[in-house]
């Protein structure tokens, strides 16, 4: 895969919000963008975590103009009360990089009593755009970003168990969440299309991470690949902010190539099936 620097715009003026970015791809992310001279917005949902992150992207980038927000993306309230203080301290938004996403080897459910995993990887994704799509299509040429993962191929989504009841396997809900990915952005995509907003998803390579299982309950991890952050973030960071890329929407790219991804990942029926359903379990946050 070709890992050559690509050119980037000058993001002065422009507002980011990166959600999961106290380490990994989510922190270099916001350091780049901020480095880019944009206004960045980490979302967090561990403060102490959260306010080191935001030092190390001040420091790092000489660009004070970046704060932090909490959101624990579990909880529908949680989604609903980020994204109002985000309108409260800002009248724009340019990019949005939906990178926050866990895996956890038992089956749980969130307060709203959806599967945790589902929620999180795609809930989280889908109400949080859906919440911030006005701001973005007042911004020209705003963008989406959508971390995804070459794991959808595995992802085989039963639209009469999406959250599995039955027969849970961790791997597998994680699989299935990432095609939910894809699925919501082909969708978003022909939503969008005329209006100057653009979303893509992508999958960042298999990163040194400490993401893993029951990432959110416990300290039990698992490093799950081989690049680094800093490589694996290059994919979300030439979406964000490369004129290469600009008017370019509801497309899949391998690290930084676009490439066709699975074959059920364009099943417009089962896109269908799952904006609806998805559209049931947030009605209480999207009115």
């Amino acid at each position: 895969m070709n890992q050559e620097a690509k050119p980037v715009n000058n993001l002065h003026g422009k507002v980011c919000i990166v959600t999961g970015s106290t380490s990994g791809i989510g922190l270099v992310t916001a350091k780049n963008l901020a480095q880019m001279g944009a206004t960045i917005v980490l979302v967090a949902r561990d403060e102490a975590r959260g306010k080191s992150a935001l030092a190390e992207v001040i420091e790092c980038s000489g660009n004070d103009n970046a704060e932090l927000l909490m959101c624990d993306f579990s909880s529908q309230p949680s989604i609903v009360a980020f994204t109002e203080a985000f309108k409260r301290k800002h009248t724009q938004l340019d990019i949005l990089v939906n990178n926050a996403g866990m895996m956890s080897n038992e089956r749980l459910e969130t307060d709203s009593g959806i599967e945790l995993t589902f929620a999180v990887n795609h809930l989280g994704y889908f109400i949080t755009t859906n919440l911030l799509l006005d701001m973005l299509k007042e911004s020209p040429a705003s963008r989406i970003i959508v971390v995804a993962s070459d794991l959808h191929q595995q992802g085989k989504i039963d639209p009469n168990d999406i959250m599995h009841k039955h027969d849970y396997h961790g791997f597998t809900a994680y699989c299935d969440s990432k095609l939910a990915n894809l699925l919501f952005t082909y969708k978003m995509a022909a939503i969008l299309q005329g209006s100057g907003t653009t979303i893509n998803a992508l999958h960042p390579g298999v990163i040194k991470t400490k993401f893993g299982i029951n990432d959110r309950n416990s300290d039990m991890r698992f490093p799950m690949g081989r690049v680094s952050p800093e490589v694996g973030a290059k994919a979300q960071i030439y979406l964000s902010a490369s004129p290469e890329v600009q008017g370019i929407s509801g497309k899949y790219f391998n690290e930084m190539c676009m490439e066709r991804s699975s074959a059920m990942s364009y099943d417009e029926a089962l896109a269908d099936v799952l904006w609806q359903k998805s559209m049931e379990y947030s009605s209480m946050s999207i009115k």
